[in-house]
C-alpha cells in the first residue's frame, strides 16, 4: 500500500499530471473552453434543419469533457476559432445555438430532478407502509405474509433512498453542467488571434461583436 502511495505521488510530479490540472481563465476569471473549427457550419449538425441548427454531437461531447474537468465554483467561457473568417450573422447564431442546446439540457435536468425526487419519496413511502404490515403481521404471527412483505417492503425502501441520493446527485452535476454552459460566455474569432495570443506575436484587436 506505501509502495503504491509513493509511486502514484512521483506519477503526479510528471509534466502530463501538471498540464492536465492546468486550467486557463481569461481575463474576468472564467475558465477557457477552447474549440478548434474550420468553418462556422462545423459545430451544426448535418441532420439539422436550417431555421433550428442543432449542435453537433461531437462538439458537444467535446464541450462537455472539457467542462468537467472545471472547478464547480468557476464561470466558463467558451472560445470558438474558426480557420475561416465568419460574419457577424455566423457569430451570433452560434451563440444562439450553444445557449439553446443547454437551455434545453438545462430544461430536461429539471424535469428528471423533479419526476426522480417524487418517485423516490413514493418508493419510500411505499416501503415504510409495507414494513409497517409487516410489523402487525409480525405481531398477528402470520409468517408467510410477514417474510414475503419484509423482501418486498426493503427492495422499495433501499430504492427510494438510492434514488433520492445516487440518482439525484448524478442529475445536480447533469443540471449544473447544463446551466454553467448555457450561461458561458461565448467568443467566435479567427484562428490566427489565438497563435497571435499565445506566441506574442504582435498586436491583435478583439472587436465588440466578438463580446
Amino acid at each position: 500500500m506505501l509502495r503504491r502511495r509513493r509511486q502514484i505521488k512521483k506519477l503526479k510530479k510528471s509534466v502530463a499530471w501538471r498540464d492536465a490540472e492546468e486550467q486557463y481563465y481569461d481575463k474576468e476569471g472564467r475558465a477557457i473552453i477552447n474549440v478548434g473549427i474550420q468553418n462556422a457550419d462545423d459545430i451544426y449538425s448535418p441532420f439539422a434543419y436550417k431555421t433550428y441548427e442543432l449542435l453537433n454531437t461531437e462538439v458537444s461531447e467535446y464541450i462537455d469533457i472539457c467542462e468537467g474537468s472545471i472547478p464547480f465554483e468557476d464561470d466558463v467561457c467558451i472560445d470558438f476559432y474558426t480557420e475561416n473568417p465568419t460574419t457577424n450573422v455566423e457569430k451570433t447564431r452560434i451563440r444562439q445555438t450553444i445557449k439553446r442546446h443547454y437551455a434545453e439540457q438545462a430544461v430536461a435536468a429539471d424535469r428528471q430532478l423533479r419526476k426522480n425526487l417524487i418517485q423516490g419519496l413514493l418508493f419510500v413511502f411505499l416501503g415504510v407502509i409495507i414494513l409497517t404490515l409487516e410489523a402487525v403481521f409480525c405481531l398477528l404471527d402470520l409468517s408467510p405474509l410477514w417474510s414475503l412483505l419484509d423482501v418486498v417492503g426493503w427492495l422499495f425502501l433501499w430504492d427510494g433512498i438510492e434514488i433520492i441520493i445516487e440518482d439525484h446527485s448524478d442529475l445536480k452535476r447533469e443540471q449544473l453542467k447544463a446551466y454553467r454552459l448555457m450561461n458561458a460566455k461565448v467568443h467566435v474569432r479567427q484562428y490566427d488571434i489565438k497563435i497571435k495570443r499565445e506566441y506574442k506575436l504582435g498586436e491583435f484587436e478583439e472587436t465588440e461583436d466578438e463580446e
